[in-house]
């Protein structure tokens, strides 16, 4: 039996309509990590598709999913709407089509995604070049072991990987505290000169400076941890949306999204 489509594909993908703004477009792809963008009307039916690639073509400014334009330069970006810059008619498929046609589509085409349509023609969902090596992996790792990889898709291993890093940084604490009474001992039973005393004050201040840093991650992931524990990790506080992964892995501590965060320090 052939895969579908639809176990691989992102359902309900973050849209935008042809009229919007494209730095708008940019920032929500900031703000989720992604790199497309169907571009729909309002009924949800897809006019085209818009990729970073796209935008990188025109604006005249660099720029980078790492990061939003810095706010100097967004008056300089225009009003470039989004219709004006994406592709248009994009080849779209069914989530009951299957996957390896899926991927002969995206290689045929030289595309780097594929929306997919409900029976009505409208967006269900979509599959990128990520989603295929997903698919792969998946199916490569369950055709070696019969058994499908223990988690597939999504981020809900987000939380573990916190866990782990705070254990990680309090094992580090622990060696910094270790090394401080090393160096105070050391001071206390060997007489040193000058530069020893120096160089011994600056290995103590890096120390010093190191567990405070340790100190202030460990602090935000545990407010990460106990946000986990009642279920609100990952959905901002302000409008209810997501909170992207990578954004809770730079910043544990954060319980807003990009776009609430801008609004609020504005």
């Amino acid at each position: 039996m052939k895969t579908p489509l639809k176990a691989f594909m992102t359902g309900s993908p973050i849209a935008i309509e042809a009229d919007a703004s494209a730095l708008g477009a940019l920032d929500l792809m900031i703000e989720h990590g992604i790199r497309h963008l169907p571009v729909v009307d309002p009924e949800r039916r897809v006019l085209g598709v818009l990729s970073f690639d796209d935008l990188r073509a025109a604006f005249p400014q660099p720029i980078s999913l790492k990061a939003p334009p810095p706010v100097a330069e967004r008056p300089f970006m225009g009003e470039l709407p989004v219709g004006e810059v994406m592709t248009y008619a994009p080849v779209t498929a069914s989530a009951d089509l299957p996957l390896e046609e899926a991927a002969e589509l995206l290689t045929e085409r030289r595309i780097g995604c594929l929306p997919v349509l409900d029976a009505e023609g409208r967006l269900e969902g979509i599959i990128t070049e990520t989603d295929m090596l997903q698919a792969l992996a998946t199916l490569l790792f369950t055709q070696r072991t019969g058994r499908p990889p223990r988690r597939v898709r999504g981020e809900p291993g987000l939380a573990d990987t916190l866990r782990r890093e705070h254990g990680r940084l309090l094992r580090r604490l622990g060696d910094y505290e270790q090394h401080e009474r090393e160096i105070t001992e050391h001071r206390r039973d060997e007489p040193l000169d000058g530069a020893e005393q120096g160089a011994e004050a600056t290995e103590a201040q890096f120390t010093a400076e190191l567990a405070g840093l340790a100190v202030h991650r460990l602090r935000a992931l545990e407010h990460a941890l106990e946000r986990a524990d009642a279920g609100k990790l990952g959905r901002c506080e302000s409008c209810g949306g997501v909170i992207p992964a990578a954004r809770l892995r730079a910043l544990p501590s954060t319980t807003l999204c990009i776009r609430c965060a801008r609004r609020a320090e504005s």
